[in-house]
């Protein structure tokens, strides 16, 4: 399992969580999403490395990527979408919940949209401000 089937999976959970109404599974959904982010332990990591018995840094070397260690922040960019994603859930259905419930409709989608297209315009932008 890579990044892009982890956010589509993200992507029609959410959408159908919120299309039935289910808010228990939407606060799982936070839930994996905070712990997500305060451990780096991302699900697809941990499928992989189940699957596979490597780690991940071991796995990334044998795909060949080259790391580049030029980073003005030593945070990483996915890390930062989880952290941002839950903060939005939380104060659109907790906090304020009527005059912002189109935001997890929105978020949904565009998780979804950014596992099928490859393309998180989110991450994309935290990685050129200087996160890895």
């Amino acid at each position: 399992m890579n990044e892009r089937d982890y956010r589509i999976i993200q992507g029609v959970y959410l959408l159908c969580a919120l299309y039935f109404n289910l808010n228990g599974m939407i606060f799982a959904f936070i839930g994996i999403l905070v712990f997500e982010a305060l451990t780096n332990w991302r699900v697809p990591i941990v499928v992989n490395r189940i699957r596979f018995g490597m780690l991940p840094n071991q796995q990334s070397a044998t795909a060949g990527n080259s790391i580049i260690t030029d980073f003005r922040f030593s945070f990483e960019a996915e890390r930062l979408l989880r952290i941002i994603v839950a903060l939005i859930l939380i104060y659109a259905l907790i906090i304020n919940p009527d005059s912002l419930g189109v935001f997890p409709w929105i978020i949904a989608v565009l998780l979804l949209m950014a596992g099928i297209t490859k393309i998180c315009p989110l991450v994309i932008s935290f990685r050129f401000i200087g996160f890895r």
